[in-house]
Parts: structure tokens; sequence; C-alpha cells
């Protein structure tokens, strides 16, 4: 069969960086993409900004743990719950004007802080575990305002966090513990239940109110939703059980989806960080548990060095994250001589069970496959290697490869390694770190689906059919 990807764009990410556009320069260039057109906290589902929509007759009810940062009396007749994300510069404007605006209304109004990290910010869930760490020792708000004038920075967290008063021992300890990521995780899962896509989002008594508003925005909004909790006052509600009252009737779980969302701005590779692209990966290998929440899939190349130095991070992301399958796609790159055969030779090994030793063999043995002795790593592991020579030559396993380079090309990947978490695009040879910040961005939305029904087994296609198709 001829060779399908002769007239591929397709790159490793060496040669990316070759040409100018590594992935320091393509991550400024989308920041600055973003800063200029919708912004990091932009919304996939929901307009952004616009005037308040006063009159909504229907109200959300936010999962609460009961241990929330919140500022004002617990009786308060309206409460404001906020999902926000601290690398978000729209969560950064949003904090003066409704500070101002709370200012105006004394004892009446409650604000309840939730952690909304976007998978896309790197620095998002740090920040968020930083802030939970200080609540632990009543310094939230502090370091609220800390992290959002560092724009989500952890640098020298600890010393900083001594700064506002903390114990730096315990601060770290807490900082760093598996109940500050349980602790936004849960956080994440209550706006995930209401369809919380994007960053800053206001339920206020129940209404839900998106994006930055200023302080005479603001000032409208409380005022409204002041006076239909007098009215309940004045029916006979006591003020400390108007949230609750309104709480009754109000929607638990939110699926509605807005049918003419905004297009999202360009990124570069053409893919966006914050938009679930359609990764179908039936049939193809995989390790973990078929019904897991979340799907990490990864286009990679054999002789790409950049994709040899994530392959043993995804080995330790399923030692580490529970609920996680990794699927693994073949992007063999036309300037490579021998990864097409490479993907051969793995797909063959597949055929006997061993995909995974001859994915991780070929990464480790680049003299053999630079020369394309494919048959001397069969050799050391144990296949049969009659079989494994005919199943190289098998027709299906070439159709198995052009599928996916067929795949690559109409999601518009350019490099690689390229992974999608549950659809969603993370560019390069990330560290483990960042892949299990993606997949923790990722894990409520999943986990919402289940709790609305979805059996495990079928979150990911639930997911897929939502998904969003690449402009051609």
């Amino acid at each position: 069969m001829a060779d399908d990807t002769s007239n591929d764009t397709a790159t490793s990410e060496n040669e990316d960086e070759k040409k100018g556009s590594g992935p320091l320069m393509g991550v400024l260039a989308f920041l600055m993409a973003l800063g200029l057109g919708f912004g990091i906290g932009r919304f996939v589902q929901d307009d952004f900004a616009g005037p308040p929509v006063l009159d909504d007759d229907t109200r959300y009810d936010v999962q609460l743990r009961g241990d929330e940062p919140s500022r004002g009396p617990a009786d308060a007749l309206v409460t404001i719950i906020e999902f926000a994300d601290y690398q978000c510069p729209y969560c950064a404007k949003a904090r003066e004007p409704l500070e101002e605006a709370l200012a105006k209304f004394d004892e009446d109004v409650r604000l309840l802080y939730k952690h909304f990290p976007l998978p896309s910010h790197r620095m998002a869930l740090p920040a968020a575990k930083a802030a939970w760490a200080a609540h632990q020792q009543g310094k939230f708000w502090e370091m609220h305002a800390e992290l959002f004038a560092a724009n989500a920075s952890v640098k020298n967290i600890g010393a900083r966090a001594a700064a506002l008063g903390m114990d730096e021992a315990a601060f770290l300890r807490d900082f760093g513990s598996p109940q500050a990521a349980k602790a936004v995780d849960d956080d994440m899962l209550a706006g995930a239940k209401l369809g919380v896509t994007g960053t800053p989002v206001f339920y206020v008594n129940g209404h839900r109110y998106v994006g930055y508003r200023d302080k005479g925005q603001w000032i409208e909004v409380l005022e409204y939703e002041l006076d239909l909790a007098e009215r309940m006052v004045d029916e006979g509600t006591p003020a400390g059980e108007v949230y609750a009252a309104l709480m009754k009737d109000a929607v638990k779980q939110r699926r509605s989806r807005d049918p003419n969302p905004p297009s999202p701005p360009p990124a570069p590779g053409g893919l966006d960080p914050d938009v679930t692209y359609p990764v179908d990966v039936e049939d193809r290998p995989a390790m973990g548990p078929a019904d897991a929440l979340v799907t990490v899939a990864v286009f990679s190349d054999f002789q790409c060095p950049y994709c040899s130095r994530i392959a043993p991070s995804l080995h330790a992301l399923l030692e580490v994250e529970h609920d996680v399958r990794v699927v693994s796609m073949q992007l063999p790159i036309p300037s490579h001589p021998q990864a097409r055969d490479a993907a051969k030779a793995a797909l063959a090994a597949d055929r006997q069970g061993k995909y995974w030793e001859m994915h991780d063999a070929l990464f480790e043995s680049r003299d053999a496959v630079r020369s394309g002795d494919f048959v001397s790593i069969a050799e050391a592991l144990d296949l049969d290697v009659a079989k494994f020579e005919a199943d190289m030559a098998d027709p299906q396993v070439e159709a198995r490869i052009a599928a996916d380079v067929a795949l690559a090309r109409e999601l518009g990947v350019r490099s690689t390694p390229a992974t999608f978490v549950n659809g969603h695009y993370v560019r390069g040879a990330v560290p483990l770190e960042t892949l299990r910040q993606t997949v923790a961005a990722q894990r409520p939305m999943a986990q919402a689906l289940v709790d609305a029904g979805t059996p495990k087994v079928g979150v990911y296609a639930a997911i897929m059919a939502e998904a969003v198709a690449p402009d051609p």
C-alpha cells in the first residue's frame, strides 16, 4: 500500500522547535491570542458578560460541603456562590467591582467561594490547593488576594504563607495533602453538575450569572435578589431559612447546552485546549480499565524523541491516578524513515498481546529502530517471530495506521506527541504532573455524567457525542 502520510504536514516536536515554533513559543502565542480574544476564562457553552439577566425563573442548587470559604453572615438574605480560577484574567477583573458592591449591602449578603481551575491553566490547580491550605488556618481571603495578584504563581508559596501570618510547615503539609486535592475535586464536581465550563460563574440565591459585572450591574443584581428575599421574609419565611427555602425546588443537575456556542479562538496547531474534540479510540491499544472516567489518547511516532519522553509518564500516570485509561494512536511522521514500520511492529506485537512491551522497547531501542531491525526486538520479547513478520506485512495493520493518520489530519494535529484527555488537547511532551492536572480537571465532568445515570463504560462515548469537530 502506498504511504498515506507522504503529503502530511505533521512533524515531531523537535522538528517544530527547529522551525522556531517550539512548545514555549506556542504557549506564549496561545496566551496572547486568548488575552486579545475571548480571554483565558472564556466560555464554550455560555455567552460571556453582557447585561445582567435578572428575571430568570430557574434556580440552581450548588452542592456544598459546608466548609467553603465565606464572607458575610450565615443568615444573610442573599447568598452568592462563586466558581473561579486564579489564573483566569476575567476572574481577577471581576473581584473589585463585586467587593465594592458587597460593601453597599453590609449584613444582607454572604459570598462563598468554589474552586474551578480550568484544564488549560497549569498553575490554577496548585493555586487552588494553596488557597485551601490557607483556609485551614483562617487565612483564605488573604491568600485569595495574593494568588490573584501573582496570577496564580505558587513560587515560594510557603514563605508567602508565612508572610501572611501562617504556620509555614502546617501550610505546606496541607498544600500537598490528598485532602486539598479532594476539596478542589469536590468543588469542580459541584460546578460540573450544573454545567460550569468556564470562569467566573456566580449563583446568586440560585440564579446563574455568568462572567464579569461592573459595580453598577452587581448592585442591580443584588437589589433584585434582595427584594425577592425580603418578600419571602414578609410572607413568613425566617431570614435564616431563605436560602434553604429557595433551594427546595432548585435544579440540581444542569444538562442543557447552548445550541449556538461561540466559536473558539484559534490556538497553536489549530487546536484549543478548552474544546472537547472527537477522538475515536475504538479498537486501539489501551491500558487501564475500559470503563475509566478519563481516557488519555496519545498520538505518537516511534522515532520522535519527544514521544519517548512522555512514554514513561503514561505508565506512571496509571500508577498514581484512578479511573484512567491510556490509548495509543499511531502518527508516523513522513520525515522519519522507520516510523511507519515501527508502528507496524507495535501493532503486530499487539496481536500477540504485547503491544505495550513493544511500545516501550521501540522507544528504548533507537539503534534497532533506526536500522529497521524489529525482529531482534520481537525475539527479545519472546514473540512468535514468524507470526510477527506476517502480521507486520498484513494490509489490515497498514489500514489501522492509515486510519489514525487520517483522524490526526481531521483533528488538525501537526506534531507529536499530541495528547487528548477526554477530548481536550495537550501539546507536546508534558511532564507527569501536567497530565495529572489535566486528568483531575476532566474527572468531575465525567463523574457528573455517571451521577446523572450514564454507565461508566459509556462515559467516553457520551463525552464524544457532544465533542466539537475542528473547522476544516
